[in-house]
């Protein structure tokens, strides 16, 4: 599973109420020759019966419910998405296949795709993402883009430890959601969430909440186009 790296507390906080899939996990889909009908039925269906049953009152394991999330978000051709941090509005697109992210907010914005990396302040222009930069907002964007995990909420759920509970049901994009109840560890920091889990391990919306460094801090995240490439394109 891949370890969380983020830069600050609200990108920290950011990542962990938008844990869902490893985009890694399309590349592990099966390639080779399948022996017999049988055995890939038996391929197909093992993963998903490992993942815990949501129910309502059932206790889930969040490393287990990780692993399934993984490889759920990554199974889907791209998806879009809003976030709050302190009150501060950002939009996410993300199309697992090509490893491409885009994250605009006000404070900065970033475009990943592949190996390729852009980043801009909300005074400067787009440029070649500098870890080096004299800019804080630069060189911090450029750090956490480096490590997709911190950016990519499909690339956070395999941090997503600790025990969790199904609390209740709901409504999201037309589809009945679970409300996944617990408390993650993000580098040392207690963060109180809900997450809202399809019957197939997608997680549509999330809130959460911490106290860090005596400050009381309220994130949420809602998915709000799914299973639809976005549009992610270079920017220079």
């Amino acid at each position: 599973m891949m370890r969380s790296k983020k830069w600050g507390v609200g990108l920290a906080l950011t990542a962990a109420v938008l844990l869902t899939g490893c985009s890694a996990g399309a590349e592990e889909k099966p390639a080779e020759e399948k022996p017999s009908a049988a055995a890939e039925q038996e391929e197909t269906t093992a993963p998903t019966s490992d993942c815990p049953e949501l129910t309502e009152g059932a206790s889930v394991d969040g490393a287990a419910l990780g692993a399934c999330i993984t490889d759920a978000m990554a199974d889907t051709a791209g998806y879009a998405g809003t976030t709050s941090v302190l009150g501060m509005e950002s939009t996410m697109k993300y199309n697992p296949s090509e490893k491409a992210v885009e994250s605009i907010s006000p404070m900065g914005s970033l475009i990943v795709i592949g190996d390729d990396v852009w980043v801009k302040s909300s005074t400067s222009e787009w440029q070649a993402a500098d870890p080096q930069s004299s800019d804080p907002v630069i060189a911090a964007l450029s750090t956490s883009a480096a490590n997709l995990e911190g950016i990519d909420p499909a690339e956070a759920a395999g941090g997503l430890t600790g025990e969790f509970t199904v609390t209740g049901t709901g409504t999201r994009l037309d589809q009945e959601v679970f409300l996944v109840s617990g408390t993650a560890d993000m580098q040392g920091v207690p963060v109180d969430v809900v997450y809202e889990v399809t019957s197939d391990y997608v997680i549509l919306a999330s809130t959460a909440s911490a106290d860090a460094g005596g400050q009381s801090i309220e994130t949420s995240m809602e998915i709000t186009e799914w299973d639809v490439a976005q549009d992610i394109v270079a920017p220079v």
